[in-house]
């Protein structure tokens, strides 16, 4: 299998004063800037060629054509009812469209200025993305109905209790929900839900703030013993300085009386980051984002089954075998394709879940170490699976 990889932009940080977690004078004296191209994939192995095995560049967007940025955040994606498909890109002051129905040949749509942060992340529910970052504004509404004619139109901001801050967002595309994460402030702000009935005015329904959220998977079961609940997996800590991680298991199917399933508490826990499920929904991955530089120890991702949501269990971990941080992962079918920090996109075989295999590789060999650089997030296409790089 060859990945075919579209890069939107290159080898960027995501720092920001907000949370202890990512502020740390190790992490803000190890920041880089952006990688300006140009870009090659190859089998070599010099500083601006970065070696990768099964994967072809077919197109790439330097950051500062993405709305002139310093940074690069988080990437999603859309596939309209035309088959076109899209990919939305944040950075440090903007949201950027852009169709990659072609994957060689990337076309920016239109770029959205927006309010400063290191952090922006972005969900798609229907024909609507929804934005949120560190920096505030609550929730940003876009209407992508008309993206195929060049059209994408910001239609509010939507607030909420709290902070206007944000960290992470996720929907339940089943159910119609919408989680917002994290954002700091007093008091902890966990899960803040709306409503997306109708996806053009989402409205605020109840939180959720035992503990600090940083990112979370929404989910409806369609089978099986938990047919019909609404779960949430809650990458938490009891403040967003860190302190006791897990993956808080919530059956929020009744909004007015969410209930604590489980909560698992991993091996060697610093700062509980984001996981996935696998496909079946028998297991999760689990990133901890700062077990690595704590301990000086490999890339080490952790493997939970919760098949039983009432009492989950690690069964294991995998690694690449390097010592770059464990970002963001995200699975399709049998592969889990994850972002490290400084070991780029690795691509593993899941074939047997609870042993994972390093296989596809994009990485930057200068810089295979313990440290603060994202590279990859996840554009997920259902067409065919594309990589954004950023």
């Amino acid at each position: 299998m060859t990945l075919r990889l579209v890069a939107a932009s290159l080898l960027v940080c995501a720092l920001a004063p907000t949370l202890a977690a990512h502020d740390s004078v190790k992490f803000i004296s190890a920041r880089q800037a952006p990688f300006t191209g140009p870009l090659k994939l190859t089998a070599g192995d010099t500083p601006e060629v970065f070696p990768a095995n099964g994967i072809s560049l077919l197109g790439w967007i330097p950051l500062d054509q993405l709305g002139g940025g310093s940074s690069g955040a988080d990437c999603w994606g859309y596939t309209a009812p035309s088959g076109r498909e899209y990919a939305i890109i944040g950075t440090s002051n903007a949201v950027a469209f852009v169709e990659v129905t072609d994957p060689g040949q990337p076309d920016i749509v239109q770029v959205i200025s927006a309010v400063g942060s290191s952090w922006r992340d972005i969900k798609v529910y229907q024909d609507h993305a929804y934005y949120v970052s560190e920096g505030g504004d609550g929730i940003q509404v876009v209407d992508m109905s008309d993206i195929d004619n060049g059209n994408v139109q910001l239609l509010s901001s939507v607030g909420g209790p709290g902070t206007s801050a944000t960290h992470n967002l996720a929907i339940d595309e089943t159910s119609g929900y919408l989680y917002r994460t994290g954002g700091g402030g007093d008091p902890t702000e966990g899960l803040r839900i709306y409503d997306l009935s109708n996806p053009s005015s989402p409205q605020f329904v109840t939180s959720w703030d035992t503990r600090y959220v940083h990112d979370a998977q929404a989910i409806t079961y369609t089978s099986g013993p938990n047919a019909g609940k609404q779960i949430v997996f809650a990458y938490s800590e009891t403040s967003s300085g860190g302190g006791s991680p897990g993956v808080d298991i919530l059956d929020v199917t009744n909004k007015g009386n969410i209930q604590t399933l489980s909560t698992l508490f991993y091996s060697s826990p610093v700062f509980s980051h984001q996981g996935w499920l696998s496909p079946d929904n028998q297991y999760i991955y689990i990133n901890d984002e700062l077990d690595e530089t704590s301990f000086g120890t490999l890339t080490t991702t952790r493997i939970a089954d919760v098949s039983n949501l009432s009492n989950p269990t690690q069964v294991g971990t995998f690694t690449t075998g390097l010592t770059a941080i464990d970002h963001n992962l995200y699975t399709k079918g049998t592969q889990i394709f994850e972002a490290n920090y400084r070991s780029g996109l690795r691509v593993f075989d899941a074939s047997n879940p609870t042993a994972p295999v390093d296989g596809l590789l994009r990485h930057v060999p200068a810089r295979r170490c313990r440290g603060v650089q994202r590279s990859v997030e996840r554009l997920p296409v259902p067409t065919e699976w594309h990589a954004r790089g950023q």
